[in-house]
Parts: structure tokens; sequence; C-alpha cells
């Protein structure tokens, strides 16, 4: 996923302190193969959130790989879709027919600018959530950063917000983007910009992330939708 350093936001409440944090979860693609699961399980890592599609037809090719080879360590499970300009339908139906969702699997539109195509636009992102809620029952949660808070432009959208937020900022503070009250998940850092720590065994420098409270709550709370 992109480096989200922008910081600026318009009155955007930030998540409230003096709570437990634990910074367990990463996100993977391609760009970490290969990775040593049973080094990633023994370094503390609790969930794994893999791309699995982008735009109407692309698959990432390590999403099955992942999947299996992360099977016996028991990890909480995630896919994410890179949302691009294709026709939004289409990307609902690449994305579960790849996947296959269970109840416990964590599903998320990653809304960021697109560096090789078409990118998605606000309406698009809106139907694809109202698209994939009509056909699972469940919200997915909504990934997105600085590429958010400038499509929002101030002003909280009624579709998105019913979305958990997984918010991408590498800073030392969490910002909010309008119409939401808290995070998911907060992915402070991509392996080298944001506060450590970076680094995870058997995969190196990675996209880290941060919940607001226990290992035990996450596990409950897990997969947001």
């Amino acid at each position: 996923m992109a480096a989200c350093l922008h910081m600026h936001s318009r009155r955007a409440p930030r998540p409230k302190r003096n709570a437990a944090m634990t910074r367990t979860v990463i996100d993977v693609s391609h760009w970490e193969d290969p990775i040593d699961f049973e080094k990633v399980a023994a370094d503390g890592i609790v969930a794994v959130i893999a791309k699995a599609t982008q735009g109407a037809a692309g698959i990432d090719k390590t999403y099955a790989k992942y999947q299996k080879a992360a099977a016996p360590y028991k990890f909480l499970w995630g896919s994410y879709h890179f949302g691009t300009g294709s026709e939004v339908d289409a990307q609902v139906e690449h994305y579960l027919r790849t996947t296959k969702p269970g109840d416990s699997e964590l599903v998320c539109l990653d809304f960021e600018p697109n560096p090789n195509g078409p990118t998605m636009t606000l309406d698009q992102a809106r139907d694809f959530v109202v698209l994939f809620q009509d056909r699972t029952g469940r919200y997915p949660v909504l990934y997105g950063g600085y590429w958010l808070k400038e499509r929002l432009n101030g002003k909280a959208d009624e579709i998105l917000i019913k979305c958990p937020l997984w918010l991408a900022q590498y800073g030392p503070k969490a910002v909010l983007p309008v119409g939401w009250k808290e995070y998911a998940l907060w992915q402070y850092t991509d392996g080298h910009d944001g506060p450590p720590p970076h680094a995870v065994s058997g995969i190196g420098p990675c996209d880290r992330s941060q919940f607001r409270g226990t290992i035990d709550q996450l596990r409950k709370r897990w997969p947001f939708s």
C-alpha cells in the first residue's frame, strides 16, 4: 500500500488516549515474497492481511500461496482489494470470487491513487461498498489516508462511514478523516517511514498496523464487520 504522509485534515477528531495498544497486525503482497510465516508467528504477529485482487481482473500472485502457508499458524486472516477506475460491479465480483471470504476473515477496500491506470473515484468507492454489502451482508473495512481525506473535502460521507476504518498515516498521531470517531486499525508504518517497530522476523521491514486494545480484544473484534 502506498505511503500516506499527509497530516492535514479539516477539524478531524483524534482518537482518545489512555488505552492499550497492540502492534501485531501486518499487511503483505507480492512485494514481500518470500515470507517465513513460522518466524512471523514467533515474532508475535497475530493478524495478517494479504493483497488479493486489483481492479476487475488483477490477482496478486502470492495470495493463495500466503494463505496456505500461513494457515498452520492460526493467524487472524484478512484480504484486501485495491480499487481502480474499472467497472465497480466487476471489481466486487472479482474480489469475492477470488477470496471466497469466510465470516471470520477481514475484507477490505483499499482506496488510494492507482499509479498504473485510472484511480477509483469517491463515487465508485461508495458503489463498491453498497454492492459489497448487498452481496455479503457485510460492510468492508475501508483503507485510506490522505487521499481519502482529500476526496471527502471536509464532509462526512453517509455511506463510507459505515465501514470500519483502516487509517493509513505514517506519523506520531492518528488524525481521522471527517466522519469517523475511531479507527479499527492504524497502519502507522510502511516499514521505513513512521514510528517503530518496522521489521518483522521472516519478512523484514513491512507495513504494520496498530489496534487500540489488547490482543484478546483484537481477537474478539476481528474481522470488524
